[in-house]
């Protein structure tokens, strides 16, 4: 293992502070090809990006897109992962985050004025996105947009983990990816806030090639009219999660599948969550309830 000195960037990103930690030689080149790598894929996937493939892709909904390959495999995941939930994760929510007040980057929410919140059925699901692997086109129905911010944070940590290689630590926001074993420890320290009291630490994790993600309903919200709401859509209400889970931590083999498995435990609620995610092979985590209670998987000892 090398002894090298750690070697470290951080930068804003995804509305998201990123901080990239990795070791050896040619450490310096590997950090910035990641925040290169970093900046197209925003560029190429954010909803926010009037020019972005993603929003070109939503601007064309009732037509077929022909998109890019790496599009195509990013819409199939997410749609393989609403198949996976029963729809309990569905990236097709993209229209009712809108009515509910989502409708730019965050930043811009929080200093806009308050307004009343719109609601409206929710037209299009999951399953009415089509894929058609030879023309290697994406149809969306008339009305529908995707919105892949359910799982890009997750996948972003992971390639910029694979573009570091090990041992390396990647933060993007809260969702983590741990890599290899630091030099001079034997497993990496990831702590989870408190979400009622965030500059405490509820509990601290040790981890070595696990990612680590955490859903909450309390850190993105914003006023709309006399309502705060927040950023977590429950697909089969078309409205913010109403559950009494307002914060999940899942560790996984990838940081994608702890965001997924994260969100999908917290939309169920504290007690489905909680089943939900000691029925995944290889996952756990610890879900906090709206009273403070903190609940945690069977296995997750063994990460504290």
């Amino acid at each position: 293992m090398t002894t090298d000195a750690a070697h470290q960037i951080a930068f804003r990103a995804m509305n998201s502070d990123i901080e990239l930690l990795c070791y050896g030689p040619g450490a310096e080149r590997r950090l910035n090809r990641a925040a290169t790598w970093l900046a197209a894929y925003e560029e190429r996937y954010s909803r926010f990006r009037v020019l972005s493939e993603l929003s070109r892709l939503n601007a064309a909904a009732g037509r077929p897109f022909r998109s890019s390959p790496g599009l195509f495999r990013f819409v199939r995941l997410a749609l393989d992962f609403a198949r996976r939930s029963d729809g309990v994760f569905d990236p097709t929510v993209l229209r009712q985050l809108e009515l509910a007040g989502y409708d730019r980057s965050f930043e811009l929410i929080t200093h806009a004025p308050a307004r009343a919140p719109r609601t409206a059925p929710q037209k299009a699901r999951w399953s009415d996105v089509r894929l058609d692997e030879a023309s290697r086109t994406i149809t969306l129905p008339e009305g529908a947009g995707i919105d892949l911010g359910g799982v890009g944070k997750g996948w972003a940590v992971d390639r910029m983990a694979s573009i570091l290689g090990r041992p390396c630590l990647v933060n993007g926001g809260g969702d983590v990816f741990a890599g290899g074993k630091p030099p001079d420890d034997a497993s990496w320290r990831v702590g989870v806030a408190d979400p009622f009291a965030p500059e405490r630490d509820l509990m601290v994790m040790r981890v070595v090639d696990r990612g680590v993600a955490t859903s909450s309903s309390l850190r993105r919200r914003w006023k709309a009219g006399e309502a705060t709401l927040h950023h977590l859509i429950d697909p089969r209400t078309g409205a913010p999660s109403a559950a009494d889970a307002v914060q999940v931590t899942v560790v996984a083999p990838s940081t994608l599948l702890a965001d997924y498995h994260a969100k999908v435990a917290l939309i169920l609620g504290a007690d489905a969550g909680l089943a939900y995610i000691d029925a995944q092979a290889d996952v756990e985590g610890a879900l906090v309830r709206s009273d403070g209670a903190v609940f945690t998987s069977r296995a997750l000892p063994a990460y504290l």
